[in-house]
């Protein structure tokens, strides 16, 4: 356990020094236009030596925004952020007050929070496949979460880390048959983003696995019932507080988000939008095609979980954001470091993430959209 913890450490002063260098090293003069909604008229690059505020990019401040402001709805704006979940934000609002020599500056609270559960991901997830998973090289499979294209984002101002270790706790759990432990953790992946509920799928799995159909008799099958409990308490809260218990789905809406094709992503009127687009696609083709050979050669329930949590996005309409999506499906890092090692595919897939995970780094310290 002790290497991966050292790993993980030298993994975050490299990023974080490869970042800072990019940062300083390039001068842009012009914004992304990866998407029309972005307006490069707007766009400054703020070159620093700061660790700190490289980090707080696009829904990092909207994230901070509950913290500084509480939840807000502008309906003649069209601007909200009740679409980002309470728990992160409130943990970062734990940690400010735990550390008054920042006066108020929520970024380094934020960071601290996601460094935090950076960690702990990279040791549950050793802890998980060297439990359950022997016919995968532990180690590698948390370097290559590590090297994953979208990773950044782990030590980012963002819920990646947090809902990636509370998903592995909450499947870790499960696998051990601890269903109080991991109906809490599921509760809480609920409380951190909209795609926790998608873990009932596993759990259900896991638990008729266990105990069959009989287990449903038994006390302990109501436990999964914690997960979707977190949602229907956000989704309370919107009802209390602003009168409207569907809330986050008409702001999802605002967002660029429906149950329906979002064709003002599909224009490609300038290159970055076919690069970006292309990327997308193959994020959400990996997580499906992925999704398949999980659950047939790793274990059925991760299978459905990938298949559900990269469906679920896609149905809004949209591929953006899907690198970030993938990122937290664990599963599949187990996948690949099941693969023969030192294989040819085994280092294609190694060579290739690691060239992503160095673009999207650039994109991500200079302003740009990555995810």
């Amino acid at each position: 356990m002790k290497h991966i913890i050292i790993f993980t450490a030298i993994w975050f002063f490299v990023v974080n020094l490869f970042a800072l260098g990019v940062l300083n090293r390039f001068t842009f003069t012009s914004g992304d236009t990866a998407y029309d909604w972005i307006d490069p008229a707007n766009y400054q690059q703020e070159q620093s030596w700061s660790p700190v505020r490289l980090h707080a990019k696009w829904d990092s401040f909207w994230h901070l925004s509950v913290v500084g402001k509480g939840y807000f709805v502008d309906r003649d704006a069209h601007r909200s952020n009740i679409v980002f979940f309470p728990l992160y934000p409130h943990l970062v609002l734990l940690v400010s007050l735990a550390t008054p020599f920042t006066h108020g500056d929520l970024i380094l609270p934020g960071w601290i929070v996601s460094i935090i559960f950076l960690f702990l991901s990279a040791v549950y997830l050793y802890k998980l496949t060297a439990r359950f998973h022997p016919q995968a090289d532990a180690q590698l499979a948390v370097f290559l979460l590590l090297i994953f294209p979208t990773a950044f984002f782990l030590n980012a101002v963002y819920t990646e880390s947090l809902f990636l270790f509370l998903s592995i706790a909450c499947l870790y759990y499960a696998r051990d048959k601890k269903f109080l432990w991991a109906g809490v953790f599921g509760l809480l992946a609920t409380l951190t983003r909209f795609a926790g509920v998608i873990l009932v799928v596993p759990l259900v799995i896991e638990y008729f696995q266990h105990y069959g159909r009989k287990g449903i008799w038994q006390p302990r099958w109501f436990l999964i019932g914690l997960v979707p409990a977190g949602l229907a308490l956000f989704f309370t809260y919107h009802y209390l507080a602003f009168g409207n218990f569907w809330l986050f789905f008409e702001v999802q809406n605002w967002w660029g988000r429906a149950f329906e094709l979002n064709r003002d992503h599909l224009i490609f009127a300038q290159r970055p939008q076919v690069v970006s687009f292309a990327l997308d696609a193959v994020f959400a083709v990996t997580g499906l095609v992925a999704a398949w050979f999980v659950g047939k050669k790793i274990r059925a329930s991760y299978g459905w979980y990938m298949l559900a949590a990269t469906l679920v996005p896609l149905s809004t309409g949209t591929l953006m954001s899907v690198g970030r999506f993938v990122l937290v499906l664990f599963p599949l890092y187990i996948w690949v470091a099941s693969w023969r090692r030192g294989g040819v595919a085994q280092q294609t897939w190694i060579l290739i993430s690691v060239l992503l995970l160095a673009l999207h780094i650039m994109l991500f310290a200079n302003g740009y959209w990555a995810g």
